[in-house]
Parts: C-alpha cells; sequence; structure tokens
C-alpha cells in the first residue's frame, strides 16, 4: 500500500485527489493539508511514501516548506503538483530534492504513474 500526503490549498483539489486515488488498490491517502506549515506538522508525525504538493499556497507555500518536510522526512518522496508550467520550476525544484514534478493540467494516470514510480525510489 503505498500512503500518499495530498498538500492544496484547495479543498476542491485534495477532495477530488482524494476520490481519484480511491479507486486504485494501491494507494490511499492518509492525510491532505491545506498549508506547507500543516505539511510540515503532519508529515512529523504520520509515516507516508509520496507527499503531493502544490508550490502556491497562503502562509507558507510548498516551496518554503520543502527544506523541512526534507528535513523532518528525508525518506519522503515528494511529488509537486502545480498550475505552473514544468520549465519555469521542474528542474530547480528536483535539485532541491524533489522527486517529481506535475503540472495540474496533466492527464489523471500520469498523477497515479508518479506516485507509484516515485514510492519505488524513481523520479517522474
Amino acid at each position: 500500500m503505498i500512503k500518499v500526503g495530498v498538500v492544496d490549498d484547495h479543498a476542491i483539489v485534495r477532495s477530488g485527489l482524494r476520490h481519484f486515488l480511491l479507486q486504485h488498490v494501491d494507494i490511499r491517502v492518509a492525510w491532505e493539508a491545506a498549508s506547507g506549515r500543516q505539511a510540515i506538522e503532519l508529515v512529523r508525525s504520520v509515516e507516508l511514501d509520496v507527499l503531493v504538493m502544490d508550490l502556491s499556497m497562503p502562509g507558507q507555500s510548498g516551496i518554503d516548506a520543502l527544506a523541512m518536510i526534507r528535513a523532518k522526512a528525508p525518506d519522503v518522496g515528494i511529488l509537486i503538483f502545480s498550475s505552473y508550467p514544468e520549465e519555469h520550476y521542474a528542474m530547480n525544484l528536483i535539485r532541491q530534492g524533489v522527486s517529481g514534478y506535475l503540472n495540474k493540467a496533466c492527464d489523471l494516470i500520469e498523477i497515479v504513474n508518479a506516485i507509484r514510480a516515485i514510492s519505488v525510489g524513481r523520479r517522474y
């Protein structure tokens, strides 16, 4: 079972991802957070395989939270799921330790493919 955390400030995005991922028997959403700060708190207490996180959130953004999440949970795979184009952020964020990057305009199956790849240590 792949345990996933979803971090996005839009409740509809979190809910949509959770419902979509429920269709896949090998993936379970362990928790959801609406900010980078909440993600940092939760990643300390709940074991995860993959964290799916937006970049742009009020308060502490995904970019701001990245280093602290890496420090608290160095083994968790991080998939950035953002509306920003990949060419603007992906390579820099991968250098900072994220495992993958998807634009929110991607096909739904790509999210599942990315989560599965990242859960076994690959980049996406």
